[in-house]
C-alpha cells in the first residue's frame, strides 16, 4: 500500500514536473514573440517618423517679391506692402475658415475681360481701433493699413504675409482697391474695401483675375 502511494505521489510529482517544464517553454516562445512584436513597432514607428521629416521639395514654391516704394497722402495709387510689416505682429487668426463660413455670391455680367469671375459675400467689418472721423492712411505700419489688409484676408483667405505685388488705391474717401497675388503666383486678385462708419473696413466683393493688372508698375520701379 505503501509503494503504491509513494508511486502515485511520484506520478503526480512527474506530471506537475512536466506542466512545468512546459508552461516554462510556451512562457520562454511567448515573451520571444513579444520581444519581437515590439521591435518590429518601434521599427515601423522609426520609418514612419523618417517619412514625415523628409525634407519637402521646394521646385514648386515661387521667391516672394519685396519692392520697395512710397505713394502719395491721398486717395491715389499706392506702393506695395514689403510682406514683412506684420509677420511678427499680426497674431494666428481663422479668417480663412470664416471665409468659407460665409456663403459666396457669383457676380454675373463683369464687364472685364480680365476677370475669370467675381464674388461677394456677407463679410463683417474688421472690429476697428480707429475712430471717427475716419482718413485712410496710407502708412503701412499704421493701425488703418493693418485693419484694411486684414479685410482683404477675410475676403480672399490669403494672409497678409502672403499677399505679393500689394497694389493698392483709392476708390473715393473712404474706399480702397487692393490688387495682389498668392505666394504660389497662381491667383491674382482685385480687392474692393470700404470703410463702414464707427465699425471699421469691409470686403465688398473680389474679383478673381486672370492676370495682375498692375504688375506694370513693379516692373517699371525696376527699370528705374
Amino acid at each position: 500500500m505503501n509503494e503504491e502511494q509513494s508511486y502515485s505521489r511520484l506520478d503526480r510529482f512527474e506530471k506537475k514536473r512536466k506542466n512545468t517544464k512546459w508552461l516554462s517553454i510556451f512562457i520562454g516562445i511567448g515573451t520571444i514573440l513579444i520581444i519581437v512584436f515590439i521591435m518590429i513597432l518601434a521599427f515601423s514607428n522609426r520609418e514612419d517618423t523618417d517619412l514625415v521629416n523628409e525634407p519637402e521639395d521646394d521646385s514648386g514654391e515661387v521667391e516672394r517679391s519685396e519692392p520697395e516704394g512710397e505713394g502719395d497722402d491721398d486717395s491715389s495709387d499706392q506702393q506695395p506692402n514689403d510682406n514683412n510689416n506684420f509677420e511678427n505682429e499680426t497674431e494666428p487668426s481663422n479668417e480663412e475658415d470664416e471665409l468659407y463660413d460665409t456663403e459666396i455670391e457669383v457676380i454675373d455680367h463683369v464687364e472685364d475681360d480680365n476677370v475669370i469671375y467675381a464674388y461677394t459675400s456677407s463679410w463683417e467689418p474688421i472690429d476697428t481701433q480707429q475712430e471717427e472721423p475716419h482718413q485712410i492712411t496710407w502708412d503701412q505700419s499704421s493701425q488703418d493699413w493693418r485693419e484694411m489688409m486684414q479685410a482683404a484676408e477675410l475676403a480672399t483667405g490669403v494672409g497678409i504675409e502672403e499677399m505679393y505685388y500689394l497694389w493698392v488705391s483709392g476708390d473715393g474717401s473712404q474706399s480702397v482697391i487692393a490688387t495682389f497675388s498668392n505666394a504660389r503666383m497662381d491667383e491674382h486678385f482685385r480687392v474692393y474695401i470700404t470703410w463702414i462708419e464707427y465699425q471699421g473696413w469691409q470686403p465688398e466683393r473680389v474679383d478673381l483675375l486672370h492676370r495682375h493688372d498692375q504688375m506694370h508698375r513693379f516692373n517699371a520701379d525696376e527699370e528705374d
